[in-house]
C-alpha cells in the first residue's frame, strides 16, 4: 500500500491527525486523555524506558536513526535533510503564535507525573518531538521501494513513531492534541522532503554524499556531548552517537576508495 501511493496515504493520515487534534482540543478532551495516558505510563512503564523512548524524538537522535540509510539508500537521509527546514517552520511558527500552556503549567503538581526535564512554558502546541518522529516515519515509509521494507517492518516503524509521540504525554511535556498535531505536521514535512529529493536529487550531486556524511558526523559529535534533559537515557544517547559516527566514517572511507559514487551506491 505504501509502495503504491505513499504520498497520498501519508497525506491522508496527516490530515486525519490534524483533524483529530482539532477535535480533541475543541472538545475539551485534552486533560482527561492526558491524565489517563500519563497515569498509565507511570504505572506500567519504567522511567528509564520513557526517557530512552522520548529522546528518539530529538532531531539529533533522529539523524542517528536514519544514518544507516546513508550506506544503502542515501536518498532517504537526503529527503529528511530537505524536510528539516519545513519541520522547523511547522514547529516554531505555531509555538510563537499560539499561547498554549504545557500540562505542568496548569495542572497541580500532585496530579502529573514528570520524567526528566520539567517543561512549564506556554509553547506546547505542537509537539516538536512528535514532528521529528513522524518525519522519520514518513521518509522511511515513502522510500518503500528503495529500502524494500516489508509490511511488518513498516508496521514496526509506525509503531515506534507512535510510541515516541505518546512518550511526550507520558513524561508530562505535552497534551494529546499537541502530539496529534505534531504527527500530522511531521508527515507533511516528510512528504515535502521526499518530493524535494525527487525533484532535486541531492545524492546525484558530486558533493551530495560527502555532505550527508559530514552532517551525520557533526550531529553525532554534538549528540555525544549534549544534555537532552534525560540523564538516565545518556547511555542510549552515546550509543546512537557512536552509530552515526561509525556510519559516517564508513561512508567517507567508501568515498575515498571510490566506492561511494553514483555508480557504486544506490540513490
Amino acid at each position: 500500500m505504501f509502495r503504491a501511493a505513499p504520498a497520498r496515504l501519508l497525506f491522508a493520515t496527516a490530515v486525519a491527525c490534524l483533524l483529530l487534534a482539532l477535535a480533541v482540543r475543541a472538545g475539551g478532551l485534552d486533560r482527561a486523555l492526558f491524565s489517563a495516558i500519563n497515569e498509565a505510563a507511570w504505572r506500567w512503564v519504567p522511567p528509564a524506558a520513557l526517557s530512552c523512548l522520548t529522546i528518539l524524538g530529538h532531531g539529533l537522535s533522529a539523524t542517528m536513526l536514519l544514518a544507516p540509510t546513508l550506506l544503502r539508500a542515501p536518498s532517504v537521509l537526503a529527503a529528511a535533510l530537505y524536510a528539516t527546514p519545513v519541520a522547523l517552520l511547522l514547529s516554531r511558527l505555531p509555538k510563537a503564535l499560539i499561547d498554549s500552556p504545557r500540562p505542568a503549567a496548569v495542572l497541580d503538581a500532585a496530579s502529573i507525573h514528570v520524567t526528566g526535564l520539567r517543561l512549564a512554558g506556554h509553547n506546547s502546541l505542537p509537539s516538536g518531538h512528535a514532528i521529528t518522529a513522524f518525519l522519520v516515519v514518513g521518509v522511511l515509509l515513502a522510500a518503500g521501494p528503495s529500502l524494500r521494507l516489508r509490511p511488518l517492518v513498516q508496521a514496526v516503524i509506525a509503531t515506534l513513531g507512535i510510541g515516541v509521540a505518546l512518550s511526550r504525554i507520558a513524561v508530562g511535556a505535552h497534551w494529546p492534541s499537541d502530539v496529534l498535531a505534531g504527527a500530522g505536521l511531521g508527515l507533511i514535512a516528510a512528504i515535502a522532503g521526499t518530493q524535494a529529493q525527487r525533484r532535486w536529487p541531492l545524492t546525484a550531486m558530486p558533493l551530495g554524499r560527502p555532505l550527508l556524511a559530514v552532517i551525520v558526523l557533526a550531529c553525532a559529535a554534538t549528540l555525544a556531548f549534549s544534555d537532552l534533559g534525560y540523564p538516565v537515557a545518556r547511555p542510549l544517547q552515546r550509543l546512537l552517537a557512536a552509530l552515526g559516527a561509525v556510519v559516517a566514517a564508513v561512508m567517507l572511507w567508501r568515498l575515498r576508495e571510490g566506492r561511494g559514487t553514483a555508480s557504486g551506491l544506490p540513490g
